[in-house]
């Protein structure tokens, strides 16, 4: 994952401002406390000294035997104008074994929120070990936990760096620091641009393919953060950097939705009859690929019209709409009717499965738990089906994988941090551009570059309706633009199914191939 959107949420609510209730306000009527005296100033405690553990390891990967060295630790990271800045806690996976290190392929990686650590794709699917899940639809949510070799990493044919931005997982803003330095989309781009330099001028590697993946808010991470790289006078460093990028993977893209009611409504159809699809409600007899293509050529050629028609859409003609409408959603025609042909996610969610008792997942689908009323009440995060079920697992086994590996830090993993989500600024302002100008700026400067968008079928929130949206729309460079799906929800990677797939079109897209 992932992603918090904003709701789009990867996460889910995708830009889940504001978190937490509202601070109260004091009555008129209540006597006041008068305010404590300030505090005398003094300089900031100077941050601690950074830290560092290695491990070696070796693993089976890409059906080849490979020897890695792992390096867990901060990258300090500074602030503009001299203020203190923030220490990155990253993980570091090395080849040790193969070849000539310099020329070898780099991939950094991130999840989004904003306000989630990488523990997603670490833990289920770049990092040599990973959730053990028999079932992943249906996963322990107590303990014990347990961790096994991950087979779909793709440690054979490139190294590894898994980046935690400030206020998740271990990374820190440093004492005295100022969130807003880190905490903003502009700020955010800018210092994981200065992160991924300092790796490579570490790590000397300055002649190695390099690929950014980002999930969910991460995707527009990867947009803003490819252009800080290249550089010039509009970025916030203020530099021409000149770091170039041979791949960008956007997994879940938040970059663009579609605009308008209607076209948003249109483009969530597929993603709602691959969930029917799975539930048994819809498409019976029929490959999900070949029954989320028919719904789709319904949306562009019949749904999508009759929605601009609006009122105007009656009769046999309202009919028909409702009726094929029903068959791609298992809905019926009548509680389409009275959704005015317009389902909401939410209303799919709480509808598909009602007599059961049951409510979608909106991250993956496939997920259900009994019904309580509307979905996301009262936490849309906390509650969903998909992220209240797999969550534990994943945070339990990446104590056991730090456990293992010899990473001792006596402090709480953040795997997602709701404070920096409702502190985020994702104001762009001019001259910058936003994140989908910003993609299509470094395709059209960088002839090399190549895009792959990656999105699960289940994935109500960041859907491949969307992803197909930006293909379409964000002026990207069609033949470098490569789009590929997963039978799986906002983190593909949950289930071999999508793991296996999706690790192997990775491992292609980063050698150079599709």
């Amino acid at each position: 994952m992932r992603a918090l959107l904003t709701t789009g949420l990867t996460g889910l609510v995708l830009a889940l401002g504001g978190c937490g209730p509202a601070p109260e306000t004091p009555s008129a009527s209540a006597p006041q406390e008068a305010a404590p005296a300030a505090a005398p100033s003094r300089p900031p405690a100077a941050p601690a000294a950074p830290r560092r553990f290695e491990f070696q390891g070796e693993g089976v990967f890409g059906g080849e035997a490979v020897a890695y060295r792992m390096i867990a630790g901060d990258t300090l990271v500074p602030a503009p104008e001299g203020r203190p800045g923030a220490r990155y806690f990253s993980f570091t996976y090395l080849r040790e074994d193969g070849g000539d290190a310099a020329s070898r392929p780099v991939v950094f990686i991130f999840n989004g929120g904003p306000g989630s650590a990488s523990i997603w794709m670490h833990m289920g699917l770049f990092g040599p070990r990973r959730i053990a899940m028999d079932d992943p639809v249906n996963p322990p949510v107590t303990a014990p936990f347990a961790l096994e070799d991950n087979p779909y990493s793709i440690l054979d044919v490139a190294d590894l760096v898994l980046i935690d931005p400030p206020g998740t997982g271990f990374s820190e803003i440093l004492p005295g620091g100022d969130p807003s330095d880190f905490y903003g989309t502009q700020a955010d781009a800018a210092a994981t641009a200065a992160f991924i330099e300092s790796w490579l001028i570490e790590h000397d590697r300055w002649n190695s393919p390099r690929y950014l993946v980002g999930a969910s808010y991460g995707t527009t991470r990867a947009a803003m953060t490819a252009r800080n790289l290249a550089g010039g006078p509009m970025n916030r460093s203020q530099r021409m950097t000149g770091i170039s990028l041979d791949g960008i993977v956007l997994i879940g893209q938040a970059l663009l939705s579609p605009d308008g009611a209607n076209e948003a409504q249109a483009a969530g159809l597929g993603a709602m009859a691959a969930a029917a699809w799975y539930h048994g409600q819809a498409g019976e007899g029929e490959t999900l690929d070949a029954f989320v293509a028919q719904a789709e050529r319904f949306a562009v050629e019949d749904y999508l019209p009759a929605l601009y028609l609006g009122d105007a859409l009656q009769g046999e003609a309202r009919a028909a709409i409702a009726a094929q409408l029903s068959r791609f959603t298992g809905l019926s025609p009548a509680r389409l009717q009275a959704e005015n042909l317009r389902p909401s996610t939410a209303v799919f969610r709480s509808a598909l499965l009602e007599e059961e008792g049951l409510h979608l997942g909106a991250y993956d689908a496939r997920f259900t738990l009994p019904a309580t009323g509307e979905p996301g009440r009262p936490d849309p995060v906390g509650d969903d089906p998909a992220m209240a079920q797999y969550t534990p697992s994943y945070v339990a086994g990446l104590r056991q994988y730090l456990d293992e590996t010899g990473v001792a830090i006596d402090a709480p993993y953040e795997a997602i941090a709701f404070g920096v989500n409702g502190a985020w600024d994702y104001t762009v302002r001019p001259p910058a551009s936003d994140a989908v100008e910003a993609l299509a700026g470094v395709m059209r400067a960088n002839r090399d570059l190549r895009v792959m968008v990656a999105t699960g079928q289940m994935d109500l929130v960041t859907h491949t309706g969307s992803a197909d949206y930006l293909v379409r729309h964000g002026g990207l460079a069609q033949d470098r633009v490569i789009s590929r799906r997963y039978p799986s929800g906002h983190m593909p990677y949950l289930g071999d199914d999508s793991a296996r797939p999706l690790s192997e079109d990775l491992r292609a897209f980063v050698t150079g191939g599709e």
